[in-house]
């Protein structure tokens, strides 16, 4: 492969990476959350036994577990309009070295501090699903933490996460790029979830988006 085959190829990742951020596939994306998590377990799974609720929430149904999926960015980070200037500056590079560019060297951050950056969301789905009339003992959260400015040092102590336990959540599991864990899960959770509680799994190979 010579690099214009190479180029071209980059260019087409980014271009499936922007489509798969469209709205029309936010099923696609919760769904592949989903996979991810059950991948880290070793729970086997076929994708008929994945669908869609009648009602959000969940997002993704399988078997016994209610999926609800959200995503953990960076500040100011709007994937989107990310991928769509990355496609747009692979498309007009004519060589490799066009696209070098330096990336600053993420920040090891303890765990009790990456667990902070799933506050905002986990907050206000609480309070909007109770306004709702909304059971949260009913539903699994994942949550997909993509960030490019931090990244988790999985040898830090993971402290009990109080405050989502209190918002009424039946399970919640963090999913990262190279990383899972079940963070919590009530005794009614699916049994692949709280057997696994509290145990960091790492991938062999990272995706992100």
């Amino acid at each position: 492969m010579d690099d214009s085959d190479y180029l071209r190829l980059l260019t087409e990742q980014a271009e499936q990476a922007n489509n798969f951020l469209s709205n029309a596939r936010k099923w696609e994306r919760e769904r592949w959350v989903c996979q991810r998590l059950l991948q880290a377990l070793n729970v086997p799974s076929r994708l008929e036994e994945f669908s869609s609720a009648a009602q959000e929430p969940p997002d993704v149904l399988f078997r016994d577990a209610n999926f609800e999926v959200f995503f953990v960015l960076d500040e100011g980070r709007r994937l989107n309009d990310e991928w769509r200037a990355e496609v747009e500056r692979r498309r007009s590079a004519f060589s490799l070295s066009q696209l070098v560019r330096r990336e600053a060297k993420p920040r090891r951050i303890p765990a009790n501090e990456f667990l902070l950056r799933l506050a905002p969301t986990l907050r206000k789905k609480a309070h909007n699903y109770k306004e709702r009339g909304m059971d949260l003992g009913d539903l699994d959260i994942i949550a997909f933490a993509s960030l490019k400015r931090e990244v988790l040092d999985l040898n830090s102590h993971f402290p009990p996460p109080t405050e989502y336990l209190r918002q009424g959540w039946r399970s919640l599991s963090l999913v990262g790029p190279t990383f899972a864990r079940v963070l919590f899960a009530h005794p009614d959770a699916p049994d692949f979830l709280r057997s696994n509680l509290g145990r960091s799994i790492v991938f062999d190979v990272g995706i992100s988006l």
